[in-house]
């Protein structure tokens, strides 16, 4: 009995389990339909005090949008995407000249809220709540709050 290709099955199977293929997803379509489009608001949580929020998502492709925002200490580049059937966040920040984004991952999703968190490193979380008129975005540092952006339609 030859068992050397069961490990390598199991292992292409996990992460449909994880994230139930992205693009057929209901939570999914949800997501990308209710964060698509003009967003005005306030990052009211910042290391620099409040901050305007204004922020259009973009679709680059079928399971793929991109916002800018720019609220003065930085700009900051979101990218939500579907791969390998996951969904994914990759985010940038180039406070203090930063250029290298970092890579999230799905830990948690609801159909109104999906929480991301960085593997390498492992300090960042971002937690995404959506809704049709008003949606937050909060990002925490090492478990903690470090921004917290509220917006609105």
């Amino acid at each position: 009995m030859q068992t050397g290709s069961l490990p390598i099955l199991i292992a292409t199977l996990i992460p449909a389990t994880t994230w139930a293929l992205c693009q057929q997803s209901p939570e999914a379509r949800l997501f990308f339909d209710r964060l698509s489009g003009d967003w005005q608001g306030e990052a009211v949580t910042t290391p620099v005090g409040p901050l305007p929020y204004d922020i259009s998502f973009r679709h680059r492709g079928p399971f793929w949008i991109y916002g800018e925002a720019d609220p003065g200490a930085a700009i900051h580049h979101w990218d939500f995407y579907c791969e390998d059937e996951e969904l994914r966040l990759r985010f940038l920040s180039t406070f203090g000249g930063n250029r290298d984004p970092l890579l999230l991952e799905p830990i948690r999703i609801t159909d109104s809220e999906i929480h991301f968190k960085a593997q390498d490193p492992d300090f960042l979380e971002v937690k995404v709540r959506f809704g049709a008129r008003h949606s937050a975005f909060e990002i925490l540092h090492y478990g903690e709050r470090h921004v917290l952006i509220e917006l609105e339609r």
